[in-house]
C-alpha cells in the first residue's frame, strides 16, 4: 500500500480503524464523513497518534466526487450504502471498491 493513494468513506470504528492501518503501511489516506468536524471531533482526536510523516487528510460535512481524483483505491466503513454518488462515479472510473 505504500504510496497509494486510498480513499476511505466513514469515521466509525472500522474506518478509523483502516485510516490507522493504511497510513502506517506508507498509504496516503483522506477521510471524508459526512459529519461535520463539532460531531467528530472525539474521533479526531482518537486517530492523532497517527505518525506525522504519513499525515490523515480530512474532508467532512460531504464526499465531493473531486476526492477520487488521483486515488488507487476507495474504502468504504461499515454502514455506507454502495448506491450513493461516490461510489458510482468511481465504479464508472475503475477505481476499485
Amino acid at each position: 500500500m505504500r504510496g497509494s493513494h486510498v480513499i476511505i468513506l466513514g469515521l466509525a470504528r472500522q474506518g478509523k480503524a483502516l485510516a490507522r492501518f493504511l497510513a502506517r503501511e506508507g498509504a496516503r489516506v483522506t477521510v471524508s464523513d459526512l459529519r461535520d468536524p463539532d460531531e467528530l471531533a472525539g474521533t479526531l482526536d482518537e486517530l492523532a497518534d497517527v505518525p506525522a510523516d504519513v499525515p490523515l487528510r480530512y474532508v467532512l460535512g460531504e464526499h465531493p466526487l473531486s476526492l477520487l481524483d488521483g486515488a488507487d483505491l476507495l474504502c468504504l466503513s461499515g454502514g455506507v450504502p454502495l448506491d450513493i454518488p461516490i461510489v458510482e462515479e468511481a465504479r464508472a472510473r475503475g477505481i476499485p471498491l
